[in-house]
């Protein structure tokens, strides 16, 4: 299986991105975090994100500097799988905070296989997420990626961990979308170029079953050259530094 890198770019109309814009605006409320523990170089923080779809905790790993050296959104806190596996993605969304990235991970569960194409791929709590790390963190050289002299990438800055979402914007049917792309690319308030690691994804590139046989190591390993973070030689613990 193979990671996927995926470029956060729409081009849109100007009347269909006031419309996206106006829908983002009303899709998350203003939330507040509360400290939960600090170890190791990391803070914990809960924050509760709502809207008119409901509400969910999420947990935030904040590294102890004023600039993240990269910022990781996450879809769900862990992976269920039917046939009895499952693994907790806090130990690598913590490993990743350690490593100098900026974390944010709803807490629910990912079902593995998914029933339908729809499964795992509600979108609200994930993008109001990514809209609460974008407002709420610093990140290096302003959230660009970094390029050479040939205008190549040598580094980028946004990852998203989680399968493609059900655009929240389309009622009728589930038409996806990435919660770095689903709004105002035009303006760029939220929209960010991002890498992918793909979970919960059936057909393609995806992730999900060597997350549930080490735990997301090698995806961790992988965000670390993507992102520019410190040397990731091994996941945190269960209960190292969590204060969950």
């Amino acid at each position: 299986m193979r990671t996927l890198v995926v470029t956060a770019l729409l081009v849109c109309c100007s009347s269909v991105v006031l419309a996206q814009n106006h829908d983002e605006e009303n899709l998350c409320n203003s939330a507040a975090a509360a400290i939960v523990s600090h170890a190791d170089g990391v803070t914990v923080q809960k924050v509760k994100l709502s809207g008119k779809w409901g509400s969910n905790e999420a947990i935030v790993y904040l590294p102890d500097k004023e600039t993240a050296e990269g910022a990781v959104v996450f879809s769900h806190s862990a992976i269920h799988s039917e046939s009895g596996a499952s693994v907790d993605l806090l130990p690598l969304a913590l490993t990743l905070a350690r490593a100098g990235a900026a974390v944010v991970v709803p807490r629910r569960t990912l079902t593995w296989l998914p029933k339908d194409r729809s499964t795992n791929r509600e979108s609200a709590a994930v993008i109001c997420a990514e809209h609460w790390l974008v407002d709420h963190t610093k990140v290096f050289n302003n959230g660009d990626p970094t390029v050479s002299e040939d205008n190549t990438v040598v580094r980028e800055e946004y990852a998203y961990v989680g399968p493609r979402l059900c655009d929240p914007a389309v009622q009728s049917d589930c038409e996806y979308t990435d919660p770095f792309a689903s709004e105002d690319c035009a303006l760029k308030h939220y929209c960010r170029q991002s890498v992918w690691v793909p979970i919960g994804e059936a057909e393609g590139g995806d992730n999900t079953l060597r997350i549930l046989s080490d735990g997301g190591l090698k995806s961790a390993q992988w965000l670390q050259r993507q992102l520019g973070l410190a040397q990731i030689e091994a996941l945190a613990s269960q209960k190292s530094g969590s204060g969950l």
